[in-house]
């Protein structure tokens, strides 16, 4: 079936050199299917799941030019071809790093149209060829957040992460958003070459699973992909909305299950991992600072997300402090607990600081005990630990309330 190509031109110069370029084009497999009037014309013409590309007009959409090339570029099938009205090196930077495989000044359509145009019928061809190769269903992405700082996020999802990679058969990914202070490596005792941020500055506007998976470093233990946070502070500028994104789209088409850690700060990158997100696991402990953060965050997301896209994750359950239970918190926010994580300061403290997740060397502990609940909850039948891990974990739990009577610990 021929590609498609829309026109989205804001004069008739263009329309008329476009056209003449195009008649004369030694190009095959494409067909001008029609020529949007206005951005939402556009968008309805360009986003249904066939290959397209758009020749699309710097002018065609004015200040709101870079975000539609966003919005057309997040369907991999399509692939956009911006037309500037003189050479700008840096407009037409602005242009790629949104989206676009090329930004031509008029002058040179006539000699470069052509190949751009071949180039990017050879990419929508090779993303329609992939979704023969994709998961029978797409994957599941869940983007977990902590409203206040040392609630235990990062620990959490890692471990979850690396018990559905273990105990089930489905891919797993694990991508760390906490572009700034990234703890994932850490505590799986990673050292990697390749980071999201080294993905950023080699980032030309495309993502496929081929380039993206080089940048994904295996968890030994468990066969989990992780995406690491930059190593440095600093680069965490260079990880934009867009490439988020992208990064987001590709990983649900080729794993499974997508966990991603977040940072207490509501950046751009967090808000766009949201939007994309399946669910949006919400991690709160028993105290009134946490709650408080909780609620203020709540009331946020349920104006921008339907309600069955926020889950409530409590941990350190049995810690109370305050004086507070687990119903009074479901009470005064008004959600239900997904699950509750008992706080075990021992078995986390010892799985941080030797870098192996509790979840594989203390499968016994109350800890290992609350995520397995979880990873079965998302995971369903499919998660299943192995017979002598339960026999395993089984007799530790019966040996330390033993232990707890005897007043050995």
């Amino acid at each position: 079936m021929p590609v498609k190509v829309i026109l989205a031109l804001s004069n008739e110069q263009e329309r008329s050199l476009i056209r003449q370029v195009l008649l004369e084009a030694r190009v095959t497999g494409f067909e001008v299917s029609g020529e949007a009037e206005s951005p939402e014309d556009l968008v309805r013409l360009a986003l249904p799941s066939v290959p397209a590309v758009v020749l699309l007009s710097s002018q065609f959409a004015r200040e709101t030019s870079f975000s539609l090339v966003e919005k057309l570029t997040s369907n991999p099938l399509v692939q956009v071809i911006v037309l500037l009205p003189q050479e700008d090196f840096n407009l037409a930077r602005q242009f790629v790093r949104s989206g676009a495989i090329d930004a031509l000044p008029v002058f040179q359509i006539p000699s470069e149209l052509a190949s751009s145009l071949e180039s990017a019928i050879k990419r929508v061809q090779k993303f329609g060829k992939e979704t023969f190769s994709r998961l029978p269903q797409a994957g599941q992405i869940f983007v977990f957040y902590g409203p206040k700082g040392g609630v235990g996020t990062s620990l959490l999802v890692t471990n979850l992460a690396v018990a559905l990679a273990a105990y089930q058969p489905e891919p797993v990914a694990l991508v760390d958003l906490n572009l700034q202070f990234g703890a994932v490596s850490t505590l799986l005792n990673l050292r990697p070459e390749a980071t999201i941020a080294s993905l950023a500055q080699r980032f030309q506007g495309e993502l496929d699973f081929e380039f993206l998976q080089s940048f994904l470093s295996k968890h030994g233990g468990s066969n989990l992909r992780v995406l690491a946070a930059p190593s440095r502070p600093e680069l965490a500028e260079l990880v934009t909305t867009f490439l988020v994104e992208k990064i987001l789209q590709v990983l649900r088409n080729h794993f499974a299950y997508i966990f991603v850690d977040t940072s207490t700060v509501l950046q751009d990158t967090t808000l766009a991992a949201f939007d994309i997100a399946d669910q949006i696991i919400l991690v709160t402990a028993l105290d009134l600072l946490a709650i408080r953060n909780t609620q203020v965050v709540l009331e946020m997301l349920r104006k921008l997300y339907p309600s069955e896209r926020l889950k409530l994750l409590l941990n350190r359950s049995n810690v109370r402090f305050s004086g507070l239970t687990p119903e009074q918190v479901e009470d005064f926010l008004g959600i239900s607990i997904l699950a509750q994580i008992p706080s075990d300061g021992q078995v986390a403290v010892t799985s941080v600081n030797d870098g192996v997740p509790f979840v594989l060397n203390y499968p016994n502990s109350s800890l290992s005990q609350g995520i397995f609940k979880l990873a079965s909850i998302i995971a369903g039948d499919r998660f299943s630990l192995p017979a002598d891990l339960l026999e395993k974990s089984q007799g530790g739990v019966l040996k330390r309330v033993v232990r707890f009577l005897l007043g050995e610990e």
